[in-house]
């Protein structure tokens, strides 16, 4: 057996030991010490309503949507086991949970090892498989994440595959000799023809997508990466996005605020504004020529086509949008930011053109006009295009025509309920952003809502930490790794570029920057860790460059390097194994006496103080509705109900469909239902505590008001 595969056998195992050791533990630590998030058991009740006939409902009433379809299809058989016992299942999801780990954490070393060196691989695969953080995030929850996870490491290992065996993958940034007597100009001149691997890189990102929905920014923009891949309008497209969307969104709000872009209306300005500035950027940059290889021009004719389609370009973007705002199409443009935009635009354009002219390592093919350019791939790109946003459009659009035809809405009803949320003014579920550098997808806080960076952040906050320096230092640390990470990019500039290239950075950061704006750009609230996916592997892969530098670094110094630097991986990987088993270990512990005692304590309070049969209302109530006997939990936020339940809380009348139900019971914090956006719903409808659990009061629900 070759060392790798010894490696991956024995990460496998070693991860399944714990999992195994956590699966059979007491029976009570899975509500309260493992499968703690509400979230999770939306899944998990809808998924036993599933399995036993039911349909997809969490209170066997309410059709529900409000999940996402690929991790839920997977739960239903599991589930369908709760019916004999209901921590079987839990059981059972714990190591199949564990085993898609171990599956990512393989997955993570081969494309790292692939693209870096074993070294390498092995120490970021340690890393990734015996991190306490990622294990609660992505492994513990019970959620999705996991399964995106693996989806998302899947698709891009695939995709590696695909850029190595494809030679037009591989040709911007490594030399290849002619074979077979061809000749170094046929080579060159030779046009590729459709690849049939697109077909399944295609079904691929479908499965990605489907994990959680909000990646389907990542595998659009991945589309671009893979299709145009023999030129340089891979980079420079993807880039050109980036820098539409940063730059619309951040001019607009330096010039307004955040608080007046939300209370404005400023969003569909925003998105007015990023469409335009990209669609007139797009045409005036490719008949300018600068998709394709900066080199054949000289600088300074390359500097005066940057110029000069700049100029045209946001000539064009003001023009349009005076004419959208005339005609009612588009609110107030501020005008400086309309300047600021062209000039941050302008700027990005030089500064990435030349860069990539200097990084350029393969040998410069022949100049074509972008007339000549175009019709030489045109062919290739429609029907690669045609394939892989085909499927993907597809997909996408039979999953919104089945959710309208049964839920009434095409798209997951609690994405709409955070929407809505984010645009009150009650801050009871947080709120939409408050600050710039929050609607970008940054916060100090491991934990904040608006942190789509946890696990660079962990890392920040720990090294803050040992310093022993003060919270103020957080941004100053974050600028020292940024600084730092690019001036090791520009001292092993060849190297860093080819695992750039092999690792999908380019559309990983577009993606990293477009999915938290998906979310704030409108306004949204409670947005949650397991959410920032794209961004943990953005940054473990961060992170193996780092760490290949510092390595390449030690063995110049020392010819033993090599054996010092395995036996320090060796060291890292017991140390991780021990305190991973360690923290599961106090996590859930054996031999609790726990007997004749209820799963939960809230569990008691509910079931000694209402009647069998009774429906009862709760802010959540996720894992009670699971666990509860003889009675129905009924969500009142509306994140697991229905659809038309949502509309009517939207007007203030869910009192009455939850009358209409025939509710007797809510089970609530009285202060959340006296703020937005449950504000004067239940007036009238509620009557003396019966009970109380912490800052919560199980009260009669009078179907009649009083």
């Amino acid at each position: 057996m070759k060392k790798e595969r010894l490696f991956e056998f024995t990460l496998i195992i070693a991860i399944m030991a714990g999992a195994f050791y956590a699966a059979f533990s007491d029976a009570h630590n899975f509500p309260n010490r493992w499968f703690t998030r509400d979230d999770a058991y939306y899944y998990f009740k809808v998924a036993q309503n599933i399995s036993e006939g039911h349909g997809s409902t969490f209170d066997g009433v309410n059709l529900a949507n409000g999940y996402h379809p690929l991790w839920m299809l997977i739960n239903i058989p599991i589930f369908a086991l709760a019916r004999f016992d209901l921590v079987l299942p839990l059981r059972i999801l714990l190591l199949l949970m564990a085993a898609m780990h171990a599956a990512s954490v393989v997955l993570l070393f081969r494309l790292v090892s692939r693209t870096l060196s074993p070294l390498v691989g092995s120490f970021v695969a340690l890393f990734w498989a015996f991190s306490i953080y990622i294990h609660e995030t992505v492994v513990q929850y019970g959620l999705e994440t996991g399964l995106t996870v693996l989806t998302l490491l899947f698709f891009l290992y695939q995709a590696q595959k695909f850029a190595n065996s494809d030679d037009s993958a591989r040709q911007l940034y490594r030399r290849r000799s002619p074979t077979n007597g061809e000749t170094a100009s046929a080579q060159k001149d030779a046009p590729r023809g459709v690849n049939p691997e697109i077909t399944k890189l295609a079904f691929f990102a479908v499965l990605v997508m489907f994990s959680r929905l909000d990646t389907v920014f990542l595998v659009l923009l991945f589309g671009i990466y893979l299709i145009f891949r023999e030129t340089y309008a891979r980079y420079f497209l993807l880039g050109d996005i980036f820098a539409s969307v940063l730059f619309g969104f951040l001019t607009i709000l330096l010039r307004v605020g955040v608080k007046d872009y939300y209370f404005y209306e400023y969003p569909a300005t925003a998105y007015t504004l990023i469409a335009l500035s990209f669609i007139a950027s797009l045409f005036s940059y490719f008949f300018a020529g600068l998709y394709q290889d900066p080199r054949q021009h000289t600088r300074l004719e390359l500097a005066k086509h940057i110029v000069i389609a700049a100029v045209r370009a946001q000539a064009v973007v003001i023009i349009l949008v005076y004419l959208a705002g005339r005609i009612g199409w588009i609110g107030n443009v501020p005008r400086s930011a309309l300047i600021w935009n062209a000039i941050l635009t302008f700027f990005w354009v030089l500064i990435t053109r030349f860069s990539l002219r200097q990084m350029a390592h393969a040998p410069q093919k022949e100049s074509l006009s972008p007339v000549q350019f175009f019709q030489k791939y045109w062919s290739r790109w429609f029907s690669e295009g045609i394939r892989y946003y085909g499927i993907l459009g597809a997909a996408l659009v039979a999953y919104m025509f089945f959710n309208k035809a049964v839920f009434g809405t095409a798209s997951p009803v609690s994405g709409q309920v955070k929407r809505w949320w984010g645009s009150l003014s009650g801050r009871v579920y947080g709120g939409s952003a408050r600050e710039i550098y929050q609607f970008f997808g940054f916060d100090a806080g491991v934990q904040s809502d608006f942190n789509a960076w946890g696990l660079a952040t962990k890392f920040i906050v720990s090294v803050r930490d040992a310093l022993g320096l003060g919270d103020e230092t957080f941004w100053m640390l974050s600028l020292v790794s940024v600084i730092t990470i690019s001036i090791i990019f520009l001292l092993s500039q060849k190297r860093m570029t080819r695992a750039s290239v092999d690792l999908g950075l380019v559309p990983l950061f577009a993606a990293a920057l477009i999915q938290p704006l998906s979310y704030n750009a409108g306004g949204y609230s409670a947005a949650k860790e397991w959410y920032w996916v794209t961004h943990y592997v953005l940054t473990i892969f961060l992170l193996a460059l780092l760490v290949d530098s510092l390595v390449r670094a030690f063995k110049r110094i020392s010819v033993k390097a090599e054996s010092v630097l395995w036996l320090g991986i060796y060291f890292f990987g017991i140390y991780g194994a021990l305190t991973y088993y360690q923290h599961l270990a106090r996590l859930m512990p054996y031999g609790v006496e726990n007997d004749g005692h209820p799963y939960m304590e809230i569990l008691a309070v509910v079931e000694a103080n209402t009647e069998p049969g009774a429906m009862i209302g709760m802010t959540g109530g996720g894992n009670l509705g699971y666990f509860i006997a003889d009675r129905t939990i009924v969500n009142m936020d509306g994140l697991i109900n229905s659809y038309d339940y949502f509309l009517a809380h939207k007007d203030g009348r869910a009192d009455e469909v939850l009358a209409a139900m025939g509710m007797d019971y809510a089970f609530a914090n009285p202060d959340i239902l006296a703020d937005l956006p449950y504000k004067g719903e239940f007036v009238g409808r509620l009557g003396e505590p019966v009970a109380n659990f912490g800052n919560k009061k199980l009260m009669p629900f009078y179907q009649i008001e009083r």
